[in-house]
């Protein structure tokens, strides 16, 4: 994705990845809020169908399956507690929130949004980021959910939100407006709704179920581990092209396949 970017996201960058219900949105797009928080830049992940403590279980998670690949204990079993109280699951559990935490504990910041939440609190809550960070990305998990603001005109914003359509393609130029203002913004919407957002996207990818055989260790498999492509649909800074990718849902680890 780095190249396909020529050198990474960077601010005016609005990308959004579009795929059909129950691919892996929300796990690939907190995955890249992590990463960037990783590369020490300022990350907000606001979603309105996850709460705080999903978050940092699905975290958990991704760092639990890294160090010890073995353990079949997913972000639900993390969230709900159950794992934590599994003897053989605890320390290696608690080592993964301990590493997560070194690792981007001052640069994540995990935000749960009210429904139909207006982009106007979105473009506060970045600009609260600017003022502390050089770098800031702000990653927003279902466009959809969201409410467009149009700079405090009641009759333009009532106009914009009258219809489902005209509020999701609104939605999307308000947060290239974000990112407009120095910082990359990353979105998820529905696969149905790409046509509302290409217009206003910087590049749009969208995840595909792969054709490559799926193999792994049974914890992996146990976790709901698939094979995806994410593929290139608008590309404002060169060509296309398809990154293999393999996930574990429930582990909240998303990798590229070399």
């Amino acid at each position: 994705m780095d190249e396909l970017l020529g050198g990474g996201l960077r601010p005016g960058v609005l990308l959004t990845l579009v795929a059909p219900p129950g691919l892996g949105r929300s796990t690939l797009a907190l995955f890249i809020a992590y990463m960037a928080a990783r590369a020490r830049a300022s990350a907000l992940f606001t979603a309105v169908g996850l709460d705080d403590t999903e978050m940092v279980a699905r975290l958990a998670a991704r760092a639990l399956h890294r160090e010890a690949p073995d353990i079949a204990a997913g972000y639900g079993s993390i969230w709900s507690g159950h794992a934590l109280a599994q003897p053989d699951v605890r320390g290696p559990l608690l080592a993964a929130v301990e590493t997560v935490v070194r690792k981007v504990g001052s640069y994540l910041h995990l935000r749960r949004a009210g429904s139909l939440e207006a982009t106007g609190v979105l473009a506060e809550s970045a600009a609260e980021l600017w003022s502390r960070h050089e770098r800031v990305v702000v990653v927003v998990d279902d466009l959809e959910a969201y409410y467009a603001s149009s700079d405090g005109n009641v009759a333009k914003q009532a106009a914009v939100n009258a219809s489902f359509d005209s509020r999701i393609m609104q939605v999307a130029f308000d947060l290239k407006s974000i990112a407009d203002q120095g910082c990359a913004v990353v979105a998820s919407a529905l696969l149905e709704h790409v046509h509302l957002v290409t217009q206003a996207s910087s590049l749009v990818l969208e995840l595909r179920p792969a054709e490559r055989a799926l193999t792994g260790l049974d914890a992996e498999l146990a976790l709901g581990a698939r094979e995806l492509d994410l593929v290139v649909l608008k590309n404002r800074f060169g060509g296309g092209g398809t990154i293999p990718l393999r996930m574990v849902p429930g582990a909240g680890f998303v990798e590229e396949c070399r």
